[in-house]
C-alpha cells in the first residue's frame, strides 16, 4: 500500500507501538506488517532502544500479597496432580525417548540405517537499516497529576509543521469547556499550540512553524482547562490538568 512508503507514518506508528499506546486492532495490523517488513522493524527497535531509559523513571510497584498467595495456591495444585513416580507421564515420555535414540544410534553404528544428513541452518535474517532520511521527531507523553496515568501523547516529526495528539482516556469529558495545549519554553510565556479534542481518537494540529523551530525550546507540554473556544488572553487561565516532557529523538 501506498501508505507503507510514508516514513512520517512510520516514525509515528512504531512509536506509538513501541510505547504500547497502539491497541486493538491497529496494533495486530502493525504486527502484521512489523513481520513482513524488515524496516519498520527495524524502526520499532530503535524507539524501544530510545524509549527504554524511560522505564527508570518508572517506580517499581510490589504486587499485592493475594497474588503470591495465588501463585502458592497453584504450585501446591500442580504437585499434587502430578502424583507419584509410576504415574509420572512426562518421565515415562522421556525414557522412551532415550531408549528410541540409543536404538537408532545403534542401527547406525552397525551399519543397517545411514545416518541423516544434517539439515542446512536457515538463512540470517538481515534488517535494512532505515533511511538516514528520516528526521528527528518530537514526542511528548501527557499525564494526569493526581493518578500519573498517561492521558495524551503527542508527535511531530522535526521538519514537519503538523502535530498529532492521540487521546489514550476516552472518558476525558469536559462539557462546555475546552481543552488547549501549550508549549511552555523557560523564561518565557507559555505558547498556544491549538485545542484537543478528547472525543477524538486522534487531533490533528498545525504549528506556527515546523517543529525543529517550535518546539525546540519547550521541554515541556501542558493542557489547560478553558473556556469554550480557547483562552480569551492567549495564556492559560484556567487549572492545568495534564502535563509532561516533551522530548527530541533522533
Amino acid at each position: 500500500m501506498e501508505f507503507r512508503h510514508k516514513t512520517d507514518l512510520q516514525e509515528r506508528l512504531a512509536a506509538e507501538y513501541a510505547l504500547g499506546t497502539l491497541r486493538g486492532r491497529a496494533r495486530e495490523r502493525f504486527r502484521r506488517w512489523m513481520a513482513e517488513d524488515a524496516v519498520v522493524a527495524s524502526v520499532v527497535a530503535k524507539w524501544e532502544t530510545r524509549l527504554a531509559p524511560m522505564t527508570a523513571a518508572v517506580a517499581p510497584v510490589r504486587p499485592h500479597a493475594r497474588v503470591w498467595r495465588a501463585i502458592q495456591e497453584r504450585l501446591q495444585t500442580g504437585q499434587a496432580r502430578a502424583g507419584g513416580l509410576w504415574s509420572n507421564l512426562v518421565l515415562w515420555r522421556s525414557l522412551g525417548l532415550a531408549a528410541s535414540g540409543m536404538a537408532a544410534a545403534l542401527l547406525v553404528a552397525i551399519g543397517l540405517v545411514a545416518p541423516r544428513a544434517p539439515e542446512p541452518a536457515p538463512a540470517p535474517v538481515v534488517l535494512r537499516a532505515p533511511s538516514n532520511e528520516m528526521g528527528a521527531t518530537y514526542l511528548a507523553v501527557l499525564s494526569d497529576p493526581k493518578t500519573r496515568n498517561p492521558v495524551l501523547v503527542v508527535s511531530a516529526g522535526r521538519n514537519s509543521s503538523d502535530l498529532w495528539v492521540k487521546t489514550l482516556d476516552p472518558a476525558i469529558h469536559v462539557p462546555d469547556k475546552s481543552l488547549e495545549l501549550w508549549a511552555l519554553p523557560p523564561g518565557q510565556a507559555p505558547k498556544s499550540l491549538g485545542l484537543v479534542a478528547p472525543s477524538e481518537k486522534m487531533t490533528a494540529l498545525k504549528l506556527a512553524a515546523v517543529a525543529d523551530q517550535s518546539l525546540a525550546e519547550a521541554p515541556v507540554l501542558a493542557v489547560s482547562l478553558e473556556p469554550k473556544g480557547g483562552s480569551p488572553t492567549g495564556a492559560p487561565t484556567g487549572p492545568v490538568l495534564f502535563s509532561g516532557p516533551c522530548i527530541k529523538y533522533w
